[in-house]
């Protein structure tokens, strides 16, 4: 019995591992894709490609922007709409729910995005490019649970939650880094735009709505106004991911009944109990067989619901093509002389690969030290300096902020490169300490 319900809690986690393991490879893949093709012959077809103006403009409605930026500022928004989606399960159900498990994952999220942020600042205090200090602060959650995935029983799964909760948290400092420090000048026009149509979602949330049409009008709406405002238009995302339900409109004893006054007007329907079934009224129950999908699929959170269908999306298609379009890093006359006189990447490649694990290590330690928290059941002091290494991969969401510091700057090639260097140097080391550690059967 206690077999089955360890197994119920532990089967969702580990899907999820599977799934982000196979998005880090097609993750990996694109990254390579843009690299040979930003270094072939063909490299101006692919500039002409991150520049192509796509959209409409339509009276005061203009949405006409390069790829480049339909990318970055439109479906990244369906990206960090599921960061919010994840971090508000977090928060409310999972690990995050939980003080005391939390405190961990939290000190040590806040150690792997203070102490590389330092290191950056060390290097550019008087350069113009000071404002990177963003960069090295994010974990790429695919790669780093990738890895993890990778390596199977040589880690626990207790770390492979721990490394969930630490990235969930980083992503959410992320966030917070955008909205506050990347945001130049504000509209209030598009600001006031967006508020309202937040406030009809929760006034739809609040009455019970459930039209789907309806909703993602008003989503297009806070991702419009947002955009216009000045703040980055991912930031829509988020804001939407932390309204979106997490109660279903019927659980428990509401299920329970709404299930039983549903499946017994259908049973009569179809005339069971008498002695023949009537064609004709098998075939006008359908308006009780959609009532039972609807009460069916509303038995199920909203939030729970997106999580689903759009995960594979983000995962398999939304991050590689990010990746695709922003990991194209002309190399030609490139020097690791130039990388090594760059303050900008040096201070990135040693915030991701010194920065991340020190800070990770140092922060765990004052947890455990201050007697706030404990390490997780079958982890050691190895496995976490293996977790900080695996969280200076930072790829998707540094090279995002890099694009929002460094736009337009000499540096940006540079810094790319650097976070390539950087993320793969620290995925090397991360294996190699998690392959040094014990494994989970040896715990056994």
């Amino acid at each position: 019995m206690a077999k089955s319900v360890a197994r119920k809690i532990t089967r969702p986690i580990e899907d999820f591992m599977k799934m982000e393991a196979s998005s880090g490879v097609t993750l990996m893949l694109a990254t390579i894709v843009a690299l040979f093709w930003a270094n072939s012959p063909y490299a101006h077809s692919y500039q002409e490609l991150l520049h192509l103006k796509a959209g409409f403009v339509l009276g005061p409605l203009n949405l006409k922007m390069s790829l480049h930026h339909w990318i970055n500022d439109g479906l990244m928004a369906i990206f960090f709409f599921v960061v919010g989606l994840e971090i508000k399960r977090e928060l409310i159900e999972g690990e995050l729910s939980n003080p005391r498990k939390a405190t961990l994952p939290l000190f040590a999220a806040l150690g792997g995005m203070i102490v590389p942020a330092l290191i950056y600042v060390a290097f550019n205090l008087e350069s113009p490019y000071i404002k990177g200090w963003g960069i090295p602060m994010a974990t790429d959650i695919a790669f780093a649970v990738g890895i993890l995935a990778l390596l199977g029983k040589r880690t626990p799964l207790s770390l492979k939650i721990f490394l969930l909760a630490l990235a969930i948290i980083d992503d959410l400092g992320a966030v917070l880094v955008i909205a506050f420090f990347y945001t130049e000048t504000i509209v209030m026009s598009g600001l006031s735009l967006a508020f309202i149509a937040v406030a009809a979602i929760l006034f739809l949330n609040f009455i019970g709505f459930r039209s789907r049409f309806l909703y993602g009008v008003f989503a297009l709406i806070v991702w419009y106004g947002i955009l216009k405002s000045g703040v980055h238009a991912t930031i829509a995302g988020v804001i939407l991911g932390f309204i979106t339900p997490l109660k279903p409109l019927y659980h428990g004893q509401k299920f329970a009944d709404k299930l039983s006054k549903s499946t017994q007007s259908i049973f009569k329907s179809l005339g069971f109990g008498e002695d023949r079934v009537v064609e004709e009224k098998a075939r006008a129950n359908s308006k009780d067989l959609y009532h039972l999908q609807f009460i069916a699929k509303e038995c199920v959170s909203p939030l729970d619901q997106l999580m689903h269908n759009l995960h594979n999306w983000v995962s398999f298609f939304i991050m590689p093509l990010f990746a695709l379009f922003n990991a194209g890093v002309a190399l030609k006359g490139f020097s690791f002389g130039a990388l090594a006189e760059s303050t900008v990447a040096m201070g990135i490649i040693l915030g991701l690969v010194v920065g991340k694990p020190l800070g990770v290590l140092l922060f765990v330690w004052l947890a455990i030290k201050m007697g706030l928290s404990s390490l997780p059941r079958g982890v050691t002091k190895v496995h976490i300096i293996g977790v900080g290494f695996l969280a200076g991969i930072g790829f998707t969401m540094a090279l995002f902020v890099g694009d929002l510091a460094l736009v337009g700057s000499t540096e940006s090639n540079l810094s790319k490169l650097a976070i390539l260097i950087g993320s793969l140097v620290s995925g090397i080391l991360g294996a190699i300490f998690l392959l040094k550690g014990p494994s989970q059967k040896k715990e056994a």
